[in-house]
């Protein structure tokens, strides 16, 4: 009879960044829909905040970033643990990636329809945010 070896993986954190990345995925693509009707109809401009020159940028960085970002994560996950056939080192440290992640998400959401942005195509974020992006790199 042949040992056969069991290995345990941490598909939680796969899960939440596989479900993050279908509700932003949401979001992102909902924004993009509201810009496109804003050049059809200008008067869906309705206030500064929800103007196309804020709700565009809102929309690429959505998509990009918290849509394909969190995809990005959930593969490196799912597959990483599978090639390497261990669990990752820390789960409190795929905890910290993936809340700093959603924290990230969270304030580009919030700052660029506000308008403060670095004014940079596809760069947009402000330096403070651009920091905790590294951080939450280097974490994972």
């Amino acid at each position: 009879m042949s040992n056969v070896e069991q290995f345990s993986y941490d598909n939680k954190i796969v899960r939440d960044f596989a479900v993050a990345s279908a509700f932003w995925g949401v979001i992102g693509m909902s924004v993009g829909l509201l810009a496109a009707f804003q050049l059809v109809f200008p008067e869906l401009n309705l206030t500064a905040w929800l103007s196309f020159g804020r709700i565009r940028p809102l929309h690429t960085n959505a998509v990009i970033f918290a849509f394909v970002g969190n995809g990005i994560f959930m593969g490196v996950y799912y597959s990483l643990q599978r090639l390497l056939k261990t669990r990752m080192w820390s789960d409190k440290l795929s905890k910290v990636n993936f809340w700093g992640w959603q924290s990230i998400i969270v304030a580009a959401a919030i700052t660029l329809p506000m308008g403060i942005t670095s004014s940079k195509e596809y760069a947009e974020l402000e330096w403070p945010i651009d920091l905790a992006i590294a951080v939450v790199w280097i974490a994972f």
